[in-house]
């Protein structure tokens, strides 16, 4: 009999000792370096008081490995005004204006005949006048004059630069415009047309007056 009650007393004092140990951890917190709760990859909490260490660290890649099952998300769609391209430039032949455009009158039997024009480029950046065609003559030649040695040399041009916001003029002193073998004789009071060519490819339709030559030039 003494010994069933020393059994129990026994076990009275162990059931105690593990209610006190217990309710000191609690008030304590848990253990140094110990992190509570832990999630495992399927959300469950993982005790790490019984749980080995290599299976908790195993558990732990799971959760960190992705879903086969996930798919990647598609990219955001980019709103307009970011992934807009910048706007293409405006042809050189809607931004060129063409002023103070005239052609000589010819004089009898003369086949070459000089033109003028200013040209200004209203856009923020370059264009170039490469080329004039008319159908009153077999060449609208751009061209400067040079002298060397006292002799008048003509240099084609293969274009005319016009910077942005500025204006040219094609006459003497300058760049110059000769109609060469004119096909018929002009005459003071009628127009012809000329089509200026740019390098990006579009072209300007104008009419020049056709005038007296002015003395000097």
């Amino acid at each position: 009999m003494r010994q069933r009650y020393g059994i129990w007393a026994a076990a009275i004092l162990v059931l105690v000792g593990s209610l006190g140990k217990g309710l000191a951890q609690a008030e304590n917190g848990p253990r140094d370096g110990v992190r509570l709760p832990v999630l495992g990859p399927d959300r469950e909490t993982i005790d790490l008081l019984r749980t080995r260490p290599e299976e908790v660290e195993r558990r732990m890649r799971e959760r960190e490995s992705p879903d086969p099952g996930l798919t990647a998300l598609s990219p955001l769609p980019v709103p307009d005004e970011l992934s807009a391209e910048e706007p293409a430039p405006e042809a050189a032949a809607e931004v060129v204006d063409v002023d103070r455009i005239r052609v000589s009158a010819s004089a009898p039997g003369e086949g070459v005949v000089q033109g003028e024009v200013a040209l200004t480029n209203t856009a923020d950046q370059s264009h170039r006048l490469v080329r004039v065609f008319t159908e009153a003559a077999e060449e609208a030649l751009l061209h400067t004059v040079e002298r060397r040695g006292g002799v008048a040399q003509v240099q084609r041009l293969g274009g005319l630069l016009l910077p942005p916001e500025e204006q040219v003029e094609l006459r003497p002193g300058g760049p110059r415009l000769l109609l060469v073998d004119l096909r018929r004789p002009l005459s003071q009071g009628e127009a012809i047309t000329l089509e200026l060519y740019f390098d990006d490819g579009s072209r300007k339709r104008v009419e020049a007056p056709v005038q007296q030559p002015v003395p000097g030039r």
